[in-house]
């Protein structure tokens, strides 16, 4: 297996497990930096470089290392040099004397230097109509392909995109948890094993992510397990990082500094997408807490390092949070973010399970963004069989991988295009609440949004059929969803009353299907749309 220690930019040095406190410290600027953004070969793989090219996204400062000097400057004066986050500019150190922390702060360099409360004693807690679009029946159903995996991944119709070929080849998901135990032996991974890229524990500060934490292992498996006919998951052909963040001897802020620096070598890396079913509201022994204020989209460490993922073309998924039945009741951080896709939870009827957080973030915005399975999801547990289990914790990564896929089959789209796709797709899409969020995504109606020019006016005929552009030009796309399944007949007439168009289709329950016109058969004009024989006429008007 290929690990992160053969990238240039991996940081980590000795580390401590002593229980005193930690300090960050900030560098005014990366002056006298061994490394210019005119040759990112030099910190950044190809793999990262070529994603921000593809969606036009330029280097800046936040991309080049931490200056060594300025670190070589301050060491004398710290016990241990635990993070370096180079987004932030910052170190993350231990030091053992208010003397030394006064030194720090003489250097002309440094900008400030900042306490991460020290780890507490351990916690007390648990842990077919668009032109070049492959041929799909939606009359088929695979049950016992995916075994246990079944309905999460027909819920948001996914199944769908697997079955034109899209699996997530060739898309790189960086997965954040508390440790991914037995991963290396279980049968489902077989097949994806070799996909893992690398892994590391920012907690312990080892290679080994196996051997502890069993929480990353089950969301893992709702992507990236394959075990066809026992289990298969959302995404089984990506590639994978594993990072274990999360210290399952308490919860405290420390935490959010190892999944900023996590992320921050997974974008070194090239990983497009973000996985994670953590988040963070309040502290062992009150140290740190946040505020439900603090959850404004762009405040918490691990947010700010959220929105700075999503600033540099990755998709970030978190999930919302299981405070639905708990005095904090809403979203956790960095489920907040104003980039971030915040996943909340429904049960296999679609209903919003309890303990799903609410929304909004405490900025007012739409949180959870989108929903999925996370009310008894299937999971491969770490005796390597097929269980169930809930939480937000499931729902995101079943959605991620979907995201996965889908982004497998436009690999030259970017997260913004990603993004937006898979909310319009969403069934809640036109009327958004504080427990749904956009609601439940259909992942083959994200697939035909990116296909079409979905851009432009709508005409809205009814709650759930609209057609895009208006006025159009080149071309005419009307997209349906269905709540039951069943045939639909569209008719278009010109003003004389003459029929132009016609076209018969069959829609999945629960899906969303979208019709593209070929317009070039048309004159420029107004013309009437009727839609399975209703008597109201909708005019169009169509410019050359």
């Amino acid at each position: 297996m290929k690990n992160l220690l053969l990238f240039s930019f991996l940081f980590i040095s000795t580390f401590s497990f002593s229980q005193k406190s930690k300090y960050w410290i900030r560098f005014k600027d990366k002056n006298h930096n061994s490394f210019s953004l005119s040759n990112p070969q030099q910190f950044l793989s190809q793999k990262s470089i070529d994603r921000r090219t593809k969606q036009h996204i330029p280097l800046n400062e936040t991309d080049l290392p931490l200056t060594e000097s300025y670190i070589d400057s301050v060491t004398p004066f710290i016990s241990q040099l635990n993070l370096r986050i180079k987004w932030f500019n910052i170190i993350v150190v231990q030091i053992d004397t208010s003397i030394n922390i006064d030194s720090i702060k003489q250097f002309s360099f440094v900008d400030t230097v900042g306490e991460i409360q020290s780890n507490p004693t351990r916690s007390t807690f648990g842990n077919n109509k668009l032109e070049d679009v492959p041929p799909v029946d939606q009359h088929i159903v695979y049950p016992n392909k995916y075994g246990a995996a079944y309905h999460q991944i027909n819920m948001l119709n996914a199944d769908l995109l697997h079955q034109m070929g899209y699996s997530g080849k060739d898309i790189t998901v960086s997965v954040m948890d508390n440790g991914f135990y037995r991963a290396d032996l279980i049968a489902a991974y077989d097949s994806v094993r070799n996909r893992i890229l690398g892994t590391w524990d920012f907690v312990n500060n080892e290679l080994n992510v196996y051997n502890d934490g069993s929480h990353g292992e089950n969301t893992l498996s709702c992507m990236a397990a394959n075990q066809p006919h026992e289990f298969i998951g959302t995404a089984p052909d990506a590639n994978y990082y594993l990072f274990v963040t999360e210290d399952n001897s308490a919860e405290w802020i420390m935490e959010e500094y190892n999944w900023a620096a996590a992320a921050d070598v997974a974008d070194s890396a090239g990983a497009q997408i973000f996985s994670t079913s953590l988040g963070y509201t309040e502290f062992d022994n009150g140290e740190g807490d946040h505020a439900y204020a603090d959850l404004d989209g762009h405040t918490t460490v691990i947010t700010k390092a959220s929105n700075m993922a999503f600033s540099k073309g990755i998709l970030v998924l978190n999930s919302a949070g299981n405070e639905g039945q708990h005095p904090w009741l809403h979203i956790a951080a960095p489920a907040d973010g104003d980039s971030v896709l915040a996943i909340g939870a429904v049960d296999s009827a679609e209903a919003v399970a309890d303990f799903s957080s609410r929304g909004p973030n405490s900025a007012g915005r739409v949180k959870p963004d989108i929903c999925s399975q996370g009310k008894n999801s299937a999971v491969v547990t770490t005796s390597g069989f097929a269980g169930y289990s809930s939480g937000t914790s499931f729902s995101c990564p079943i959605m991620a991988g979907c995201a996965a896929s889908l982004w497998s089959a436009f690999p030259d789209k970017s997260a913004r295009e990603i993004y937006d796709a898979i909310v319009i797709s969403a069934d809640h899409f036109w009327s958004p609440d504080s427990l749904h969020g956009y609601g439940i995504p259909n992942f083959y109606n994200a697939y035909l949004f990116l296909k079409t020019n979905y851009n432009g006016g709508i005409l809205r005929v009814d709650e759930n059929v609209v057609v895009f552009p208006n006025p159009f030009t080149t071309e005419l796309n009307i997209s349906l969803f269905n709540e039951e399944p069943g045939k639909h007949k569209i008719e278009l007439f010109d003003l004389q009353g003459r029929k132009v168009y016609d076209l018969d289709f069959y829609v999945r329950d629960k899906t969303f299907e979208i019709v593209k016109i070929d317009v070039m058969l048309f004159q420029q004009g107004e013309y009437i749309l009727r839609f399975d024989g209703e008597k109201e006429a909708r005019r169009l008007l169509k410019l050359k």
